[in-house]
């Protein structure tokens, strides 16, 4: 299978998808944290397949200097996930390769919002906790081919 490959490093968010930020920003007014285990009911009712096994967090990953825009979704799904703030997100089906070992998981992206936290040379992914896995740290990124694409 041909596939679109990403290379990057793991950097630090927010940590407001895992719930790890104390002291998350006000984003419209709403001081959201813990976004992935509030979305994630929705992504479960959507038929994400092996979603309620995946962490509530994202790894992101730099892949400065390009970007990514996808292209073709294996998921969009629209929720009110937070009482008055309605989005949607697409997910794609992705492998992710560290340290030798690969994982199932997806490319997570909240559709432009003004809630959006990164920009594109950032791929967030939505997979199981990955050992041993630490900011600065190389990772790739296997995408089927024709569902994102590079620039």
């Amino acid at each position: 299978m041909n596939e679109t490959i990403l290379n990057g490093r793991v950097k630090q968010g927010l940590r407001i998808a895992s719930g790890l930020n104390p002291d998350a920003p006000i984003k419209l007014g709403m001081r959201l944290n813990n976004t992935i285990a509030l979305q994630k009911p929705f992504f479960v009712q959507a038929g994400v397949q092996d979603i309620s096994e995946m962490y509530n967090g994202t790894i992101n990953v730099d892949i400065s200097p390009f970007k990514f825009k996808i292209l073709v979704p294996d998921y969009e799904i629209t929720c009110e996930w937070f009482k008055g703030l309605t989005e949607t997100f697409w997910l794609v089906t992705a492998h992710i390769v560290y340290d030798g070992k690969r994982y199932e998981g997806y490319i997570y992206y909240p559709c432009p919002s003004d809630v959006k936290s990164h920009n594109d040379d950032t791929v967030e992914l939505l997979t199981q906790k990955i050992p041993g896995v630490a900011y600065g740290n190389e990772i790739i990124v296997r995408v089927p081919e024709g569902k994102i694409k590079l620039a």
